[in-house]
């Protein structure tokens, strides 16, 4: 729902940012004559190719970002995942009994966060290696 949203106004913003520019198109005319010192005609069929060009520009950013953010890929489906073994890794949140059983509250160790008002520490001399990921 958030991303419907999200995507929604960026459409809104698209739309009114291709306005903007496309009423702006003999503004930049002037400018590139004053530059070069050259006169630059503006026709209607080069205004018209100049808006449709700036409009399918926009077509395609706005379709990439659909195919990235609404790209729905599963590339696990179907695969049962062995936990017992650590075929895929045995990392795990931790229950209560365990962080006061693995963990430390007056030894020095790495930090990692705090528990019941107090600093749980990683024991340097643990038997877990030190590849840590903290969630606050």
């Amino acid at each position: 729902m958030i991303k419907k949203i999200c995507f929604s106004i960026f459409l809104f913003f698209c739309f009114v940012l291709n306005i903007i520019i496309d009423l702006n198109i003999p503004k930049y005319f002037d400018i590139l004559k004053r530059c070069f010192k050259k006169d630059i005609i503006l026709t209607n069929n080069l205004y018209t190719l100049i808006c449709f060009i700036i409009a399918l520009i926009s077509i395609f950013i706005i379709l990439d970002i659909l195919l990235v953010l609404f790209r729905r890929e599963n590339k696990n489906k179907g695969i049962k995942f062995k936990t017992e073994d650590g075929t895929y890794g045995t990392a795990n949140w931790m229950s209560e009994d365990e962080i006061t059983s693995v963990l430390s509250f007056d030894k020095p160790g790495i930090i990692l966060g705090k528990y019941n008002n107090k600093i749980v520490k990683l024991p340097f001399e643990s038997y877990f290696n030190k590849n840590i990921c903290v969630f606050r």
